[in-house]
């Protein structure tokens, strides 16, 4: 358990103050983030983001890199190491959020805009409106003088949405030693944040067949539809409600023309799994299925795997999630605290055994749809409650997980 340290009340009150006169500057920086396009096809937007948080940090004394990978990707890693006498045991402290989105340059949704008490967007929970929400309550301790009492460490990575295949070891190198990790995906439309996640696994699947005419040649065809569709039977036979289990065949693509026996069929499915076990056991029984022709003369490649390994409750983030509630419980905030079954580069620091908490970005619904939208006060109100928990904490004790 935690046992939360106090605050002087002239701090706290300077620090909320400070974050609430601000929130309209919050909002216009969200505002620019979101109208900036970052999804996978558009590497110039995703760098512009990366620069627009690359500046707020500097602002704050923050070194900063520019991490350069395959595919045109391009991450941020900023420091800020503890200063004073206190800074060989100050708290460290790892920040994650990503910049892209799964909107690419040619939606329809593509604009900021205000309805009410919402802000939608495309990326406006997931996860820009996270990304000005930690942003915010750094410059809130900052704004105390106490920016300097911790050793910070901030990864900003431009394709989670894809499983990060290009940042996950960057993310796992730079999470060793950290005291815990701060994750801000979008909170969850009750207010709630993330305390484990389901692993997640992509595969794609081809079969590769011989095309012939379907008059005069059809024997002489290897129809890869055909072997495909035994193989989606056999595949969506593996989920298993009980375990938590899902395989989703989520595309399909095959053939040519209705005259032409299809010489290539390909899917793409998605394996949600709650346990390291059973993700060992899909990836098994999904390349032993592969490895069979699924009709004479048929070949099948498979690439793909569990990437994002399963984030289970645990004794250390738990200790974590727990300092949040006492913390919002002060404040008169019933914060709740949920597992689900997406996945999110927590899942990664979480599995090396670093206390994560995910969910911080601001409350909201409808990421990955049209219908994106946020909060816009849950902007302010994440950020007073990430500084205050993260000036009040210490070094926990064990607690046993009810």
């Amino acid at each position: 358990m935690i046992t939360p340290r106090d605050i002087a009340p002239e701090h706290e009150q300077r620090l909320i103050g400070h974050l609430e006169a601000r929130e309209p500057a919050y909002i216009e920086r969200l505002r620019k983030l979101v109208d900036q396009n970052s999804g996978i096809d558009n590497p110039e937007g995703r760098l512009a983001c990366l620069v627009q948080l690359e500046n707020v940090y500097k602002m704050l004394g923050f070194s900063c890199e520019r991490i350069a990978k395959p595919g045109e990707m391009v991450h941020l890693v900023a420091r800020r190491p503890a200063l004073g006498k206190g800074a060989a045991t100050a708290p460290k402290i790892l920040i994650l959020g990503h910049f892209d989105t799964v909107y690419d340059a040619n939606t329809t949704f593509l604009s900021f805009t205000r309805e009410g008490p919402w802000l939608r967007g495309p990326g406006v929970g997931d996860m820009k409106g996270g990304l000005v929400v930690a942003q915010a309550a750094l410059e809130a301790i900052n704004s105390i003088g106490q920016l300097g009492e911790f050793d910070w460490l901030c990864v900003h990575n431009a394709d989670e949405e894809v499983q990060s295949p290009t940042s996950r070891d960057l993310i796992e190198q730079l999470a060793v030693g950290r005291d815990f990790c701060l994750d801000f995906e979008i909170g969850r439309k009750t207010g709630a944040v993330v305390r484990s996640r389901a692993g997640v696994g992509r595969y794609f699947i081809t079969v590769h067949g011989k095309a012939a005419h379907a008059g005069m040649d059809h024997s002489a065809g290897v129809n890869a539809i055909v072997g495909m569709a035994k193989i989606i039977e056999k595949i969506a036979g593996l989920g298993d409600a009980a375990r938590g289990t899902t395989l989703n065949v989520g595309t399909i693509h095959g053939g040519t023309k209705r005259n032409i026996v299809p010489d290539q069929c390909k899917i793409e499915v998605d394996v949600r799994v709650l346990t390291t076990k059973e993700g060992a056991r899909i990836d098994a029984e999904v390349r032993k299925i592969c490895s069979e022709a699924p009709v004479t003369g048929a070949r099948v490649d498979v690439l793909g795997g569990i990437g994002r390994p399963p984030w289970q409750r645990n004794e250390p983030s738990e200790a974590l999630v727990f300092h949040f509630q006492t913390v919002a419980r002060a404040f008169g905030i019933v914060l709740g605290a949920e597992d689900t079954g997406g996945g999110s580069d927590a899942n990664f620091t979480a599995a090396l055994g670093i206390p994560t908490i995910d969910g911080l970005g601001p409350i909201g619904e409808g990421p990955h749809t049209f219908e994106e939208r946020i909060e816009a006060h849950s902007i302010v109100e994440r950020a007073k409650l990430v500084a205050l928990a993260v000036l009040s904490w210490t070094r926990p004790q064990p607690i046993e997980l009810n």
